[in-house]
């Protein structure tokens, strides 16, 4: 079974592949992105439902951290939502793209130095494995491109699309809220 730690490090190095692709000339930017969007929405996600409040509960010295890694993932989110819009012929593209790769390595950096560790220090064989597999769920079932649920069941709304309707409220700070928080604030919680 998966060990989540191995597993985030693993998505982390596909992520890294993929942007370095980005970054070659004559690579096919966009398609590029939609892949690193595939993977890091759902990613991130699942780090800030169920990851980072495991680190939390082990080492509440991580609060800053976490909520450092929480605005970082929405940052990211909305720059990589800017170019997906966007086209690579458009001006300023190639800026943005820097620094969502700079911003990702930098997060990726972090996350694996400081957060991780807590993780694997901290958590049984079992229970690595256990988030491993939940993380493994979480990941490959909830792709960006599923269609928005019916119900309006928060619990089944994505981040981004509790993100995207606190974004259509106005809703102020939502862009460092949990999903949770997005939910509640939204009314769907």
């Amino acid at each position: 079974m998966p060990d989540i730690v191995e597993i985030i490090k693993e998505q982390h190095q596909q992520v890294e592949k993929l942007l370095t692709q980005a970054e070659e000339d004559g690579s096919d930017t966009a398609a590029l992105l939609q892949e690193v969007a595939r993977l890091l929405l759902p990613h991130s996600e699942a780090e800030e439902d169920f990851v980072y409040p495991a680190i939390r509960d082990r080492a509440q010295e991580t609060g800053a951290e976490v909520r450092d890694g929480v605005e970082e993932h929405h940052q990211i989110e909305e720059m990589l939502k800017s170019l997906l819009d966007g086209s690579p012929d458009d001006p300023g593209y190639d800026g943005t793209l820097a620094a969502i790769i700079g911003e990702l390595r930098h997060h990726v950096q972090e996350e694996e130095e400081d957060l991780l560790p807590i993780l694997a220090d901290n958590l049984t064989d079992d229970e690595r494995e256990e988030m491993g597999q939940r993380f493994v769920e979480a990941t490959t079932g909830a792709l960006p491109e599923s269609p928005a649920p019916t119900t309006g069941d928060a619990g089944h709304e994505t981040r981004h699309e509790l993100y995207e309707k606190a974004k259509e409220k106005d809703i102020p700070g939502r862009s460092s809220m949990t999903k949770d928080e997005l939910a509640k604030a939204v009314g769907n919680g």
